[in-house]
């Protein structure tokens, strides 16, 4: 049987530093029948010359630059790399972390013997920047049995280089959010597991996830608004009808729980218009 293609899915901008030992672990990989697609944010470093280095040495990587009439950003970036792909797998991946040599196999093992899961999920090495400031704890629970409480809870969290999908999840269920900068990962893969609330778990490494970047509490206190803003408007993308179209699949308790705390969240931070939208949530849920 011939052995299905992967396709490697990755944005970047301005990750020179990082890009040699990505890409050189993408490229040792042991399941050799993959596509690496990098879409380039229109980088200013030396990024995009180290990226054609690599395409020039190994046709299995495509390098393209974002189209100019696509907006900047990640979400984008990853969207248009997506229309871009052929493999029947999907791995979403960063340009600065590694995978460890049997990544792909592994997960491709698995899906192929257990054709009942739409995706896995594996853990990640941890693996902090010397310059790092934070705590040196990283949570990465990727199993629950009440997935969509847990998830809303971020109780459940899948790193981007985690799960490999199945190419047909996502034609399912949208690609990621042009209206978020942050928890993007987050907010896509909720709306996966209302569609496919168990899926398999390989309980080891593989993959490298760099950690880097000040703490949260060394932070100023703009960035911790902005932390409070990007959570806020990930949890109303999640919980609005508009930009959710599987509403219907979170139970009705789940939600009700979910906007009350929002509500008192929203307003310990004292952000009113928030809450009146958290509140009126909840009052159209108690008709559920």
């Amino acid at each position: 049987m011939a052995e299905k293609l992967v396709s490697i899915l990755i944005p970047n901008f301005n990750k020179e530093a990082y890009i040699p030992h990505t890409f050189q672990s993408i490229c040792e990989q042991t399941y050799t029948n993959w596509e690496c697609i990098v879409v380039d944010d229109h980088s200013t470093d030396a990024s995009l010359d180290l990226l054609h280095d690599f395409a020039e040495k190994d046709p299995r990587i495509k390098v393209v630059r974002r189209p100019e009439h696509l907006p900047k950003g990640g979400n984008s970036c990853r969207n248009h790399a997506f229309s871009l792909a052929s493999g029947e797998f999907i791995q979403w991946f960063d340009s600065d972390d590694l995978m460890l040599p049997h990544c792909l196999q592994e997960k491709v093992d698995f899906l192929e013997s257990h054709p009942e899961f739409a995706f896995v999920a594996s853990k990640a090495e941890i693996k902090y920047e010397k310059d790092y400031k934070g705590k040196r704890t990283f949570h990465q629970n990727i199993q629950s049995e009440q997935a969509i409480e847990d998830y809303l809870r971020f109780r459940i969290l899948f790193i981007t280089g985690g799960p490999l999908f199945r190419r047909e999840v996502f034609e399912k269920t949208g690609l990621f959010s042009l209206g978020l900068k942050k928890h993007q990962e987050w907010e896509l893969f909720f709306r996966v597991i209302l569609n496919y609330p168990t899926w398999g778990i390989i309980n080891e490494p593989t993959y490298v996830y760099l950690i880097h970047g000040n703490s949260i509490s060394g932070q100023s206190a703009n960035k911790r608004e902005k932390l409070v803003n990007a959570e806020v408007a990930a949890i109303q993308t999640a919980l609005n009808p508009t930009t959710n179209p599987f509403i219907s699949k979170i139970p009705p308790s789940v939600y009700r729980k979910t906007s009350l705390r929002y509500l008192k969240f929203s307003l310990i931070h004292k952000r009113l218009q928030d809450a009146g939208w958290f509140f009126t949530q909840y009052l159209r849920q108690l008709t559920r």
